[in-house]
């Protein structure tokens, strides 16, 4: 028999607290078989899934915070609460904002991005303050908002919960008596949920239809006082009494680490950082144009796979060919939609089996799983109706965010895998 591959030990710091971070580290304690010294720098104490905050800002879903405590115990990796300052690539040190210095072989940065507001004239949606929300339903269901806008940012923003809030709200509305109060969507996308091609526009057609929202595809907005909302190109107009926008996406720039002009770190398709040895990243704070979870995990993963190889672990490289999972939430009975135009396996089609499990917000290789298994984590609200998307997209980072093409069907390979 021929004995197992001997993996050398590695010094690994990983920095960030959330999606792609977590993933990173279940990933290295996997493949590295406990070789690896793990660390996490993370500036909180929890970890949140983010993506069910439509959710739970309409008391249809549970917040998600895990102590990271629980992932430092259950995984060996020591536990560093702090933010990563700066890169000393030279000494391979990391500076964290609590005034240590971390040593490491090889750095992981998982940082994410900035969400920040993109306009100064509207409730901005942020899981870090749902009250404002909380207070708008409130206005809704009394009488007091005539009308609801709710707008994307031309900033490559993931789309998706800008549909859900616009579902929810229409909802809202009818469940509180409040009759063909007009709900606007304004998107600069050129068709609905375009990033997932003609699925995306079947999948929200009929819920849209039956919400009554009303629809403006191509649409580059400015918000104005008073809720007055112009839209390029043409010039149109449209005027609400409330308008909620999704943030504006910005990167977290570290002294020392190479980024964009705006602060998004260069990778090749392994996570390792264009311009810098021994440091890699994965999720929104690299300069892949589309922003999203299920994105960030398996950047992670293509990472922490290729550190494992390097360190002689019998694992293969595989780089980072994105493949695209989104769960609408609307409010009624469950419902899949899954599109391959990659593997050229014919329209897309709609079924009540699930694409993927655990069937959460969020799929990961490893945190998934984890989260179902060991933390309790519900898959998906209940009796909450979801459309879940299955798309493979082209890793090219030159392409506009919402415009985004499947890859052709002899460059890559069949739709559906992680």
């Amino acid at each position: 028999m021929t004995p197992p591959p001997a993996i050398e030990p590695r010094r690994i710091v990983i920095a960030g607290g959330g999606i792609a971070a977590l993933e990173t580290v279940m990933a290295l304690h996997d493949l590295g078989q406990g070789r690896f010294d793990l660390t996490l720098v993370a500036p909180d104490d929890t970890f949140r899934l983010r993506p069910m905050t439509v959710a739970v800002a309409f008391s249809t879903g549970q917040v998600t915070d895990v102590p990271l405590r629980d992932v430092s115990t259950r995984f060996g990796v020591r536990l560093v609460r702090a933010a990563v300052e700066a890169v000393d690539a030279d000494a391979r040190r990391v500076r964290c904002s609590n005034g240590d210095e971390v040593g490491y072989d090889l750095l992981v940065l998982a940082t994410g991005a900035r969400a920040v507001a993109a306009y100064d004239d509207a409730l901005t949606f942020s899981d870090r303050d749902l009250v404002a929300l909380a207070r708008l339903l409130d206005d809704v269901e009394q009488g007091l908002c005539s009308s609801v806008a709710v707008v994307v940012p031309p900033s490559g923003t993931w789309s998706l919960p800008a549909y859900e809030l616009a579902l929810a709200i229409a909802r809202h509305a009818s469940d509180a008596g409040v009759a063909d109060m007009p709900v606007h969507l304004v998107t600069p996308e050129p068709t609905p949920l375009a990033i997932f091609g003609t699925a995306g526009a079947e999948a929200t057609r009929q819920l849209r239809r039956d919400a009554s929202i009303q629809l403006h595809t191509d649409s580059f907005a400015s918000v104005e006082r008073d809720g007055r909302i112009t839209m390029m190109p043409g010039g149109r107009r449209i005027t609400v009494a409330r308008v909620v926008a999704l943030p504006r996406i910005e990167g977290r720039a570290i002294k020392g680490v190479p980024a964009d002009d705006n602060g998004f770190v260069p990778t090749d398709d392994h996570g390792r950082v264009v311009g810098a040895e021994h440091i890699y990243a994965a999720g929104d704070g690299t300069n892949f144009p589309v922003k999203q979870g299920g994105l960030a995990t398996q950047q992670a993963d293509a990472a922490a796979r290729h550190i494992a190889a390097s360190a002689g672990a019998a694992v293969d490289p595989v780089p980072f060919r994105p493949v695209m999972r989104g769960m609408l939430l609307t409010g009624a009975k469950p419902r899949f939609l899954r599109s391959e135009p990659a593997g050229g396996r014919g329209e897309p089609r709609v079924t009540d089996s699930a694409l993927w499990w655990p069937p959460v917000k969020v799929f990961g290789r490893y945190l998934s799983r984890w989260l179902a298994d060991e933390q309790g984590i519900a898959p998906s609200p209940d009796g909450e109706e979801h459309v879940a998307i299955d798309v493979e997209l082209g890793p090219d980072r030159e392409a506009a965010p919402l415009a985004l093409q499947p890859l052709d069907p002899d460059r890559g390979r069949a739709g559906g895998g992680a």
